[in-house]
């Protein structure tokens, strides 16, 4: 806590001293503090919940693209987050204080503005990455919450943003923080926290990026093929469950921020599950929501992609033409991103749900087709 409170000393001396251009980047040191942390299946979680972040804006203002007009993105941030849980407590129960622990995460983060009033703007502020969690299953067989170290992260909060110096502004807000592993390893409950920011936002002397000069396909219309590979762990021992997703859809992009698409998921099971199994079998078989009798499920699914330049945010909602399942399973989502490296070829993660629970994450390509 001394050395926090140490750089949030120095970052403010640093904020009054320092010049800096109207267009250029900015860093932000802020603090977090929770107002409610849960977990779903009922299991309750209660206690304090305090940390830091600390953040590089990439000023978005002379960025000319399309998709940084249409969608009023102010920043594109890289983000070091950390969060203290060691306090909280599982259940009631204080002998479970200290099973959650700390986390670390890098994520990359949008500041989109949504009104101004003079000089103070109402941010929306989503943001994606990696957590390292220093409290497991694994480490504390009470832990039935986190089940790796590894973690997704993701966020999303609406901020006040108020310049108090032509160089240096306070950010403050809301937020909602989700990490869970996409049920890589089990058990994959995951944390949800309710939160609220304080932070201060200092411009540095550095010129306003560079343009982005790439453009668009013209063509609105397109076909996607694409194929991923993953695995869900077991609950009851250390078993990987391993799948193959493959998709075929056609997208339509009617602005160059936000497109539509109608396609056909399917998913190859290397494990299925016997209506005969019993026993430890039973266990080490049974894959909650995701378990199949059949090698293959298929359905069909809708949704929108959110595009920012090569890099487009994927989400979908599907009923199943074919799910042979435990569970009378009749729909479910999907959501991930994928990226670009050519016009014709993108690198994917995407991730299958059914319910509220989270099926696997597979990573793959996918073509395009003009």
């Amino acid at each position: 806590m001394n050395k926090f409170l140490s750089v949030i000393i120095g970052f403010a001396l640093f904020c009054f001293s320092a010049k800096a251009q109207d267009t250029g980047n900015s860093i932000e040191i802020s603090g977090t503090s929770g107002i409610k942390i849960f977990s779903p299946e009922k299991n309750y979680l209660s206690g304090p919940l305090f940390g830091g972040e600390l953040a590089y804006h990439f000023n978005m203002a002379d960025n000319k693209s399309d998709y940084i007009r249409i969608l009023n993105i102010k920043s594109i941030d890289a983000v070091f987050s950390y969060r203290n849980m060691s306090r909280v407590i599982l259940n009631h129960d204080q002998a479970t204080k200290g099973l959650i622990g700390d986390t670390y995460a890098v994520l990359g983060r949008l500041e989109i503005g949504l009104f101004k009033i003079n000089r103070t703007e109402l941010l929306f502020t989503p943001g994606f990455g990696f957590l390292y969690a220093t409290e497991t299953h694994a480490t504390n067989n009470q832990n039935v919450i986190v089940g790796s170290h590894i973690n997704l992260a993701t966020q999303a909060g609406l901020k006040i943003f108020t310049p108090i110096t032509q160089t240096t502004a306070i950010q403050a807000g809301v937020e909602i923080f989700h990490y869970s592993n996409g049920a890589a390893k089990l058990p994959n409950n995951g944390i949800n926290a309710f939160a609220y920011t304080l932070g201060l936002v200092q411009k540095i002397n550095q010129a306003g990026p560079v343009n982005d000069s790439e453009k668009q396909p013209e063509n609105k219309h397109f076909f996607e093929l694409g194929v991923n590979v993953g695995s869900r762990g077991s609950i009851y021992n250390d078993r990987n469950f391993y799948k193959a997703g493959f998709y075929m859809g056609y997208n339509y992009k009617f602005s160059p921020a936000l497109s539509i698409k109608l396609g056909t998921d399917a998913v190859y099971y290397n494990t299925v599950f016997s209506k005969t199994t019993k026993g430890p079998t039973f266990l080490n078989d049974f894959q909650s929501y995701a378990t199949s009798y059949d090698r293959w499920r298929v359905g069909i699914a809708v949704g929108p992609d959110l595009w920012l330049g090569k890099l487009a945010l994927m989400t979908g909602y599907g009923y199943y033409l074919h799910y042979n399942s435990y569970y009378p399973t009749k729909t479910y989502w999907t959501a991930g991103f994928k990226y670009f490296i050519t016009p014709y070829l993108a690198l994917q993660a995407k991730g299958y749900v059914h319910n509220t629970e989270a099926d696997y994450v597979g990573y793959g390509l996918l073509f395009r087709i003009h």
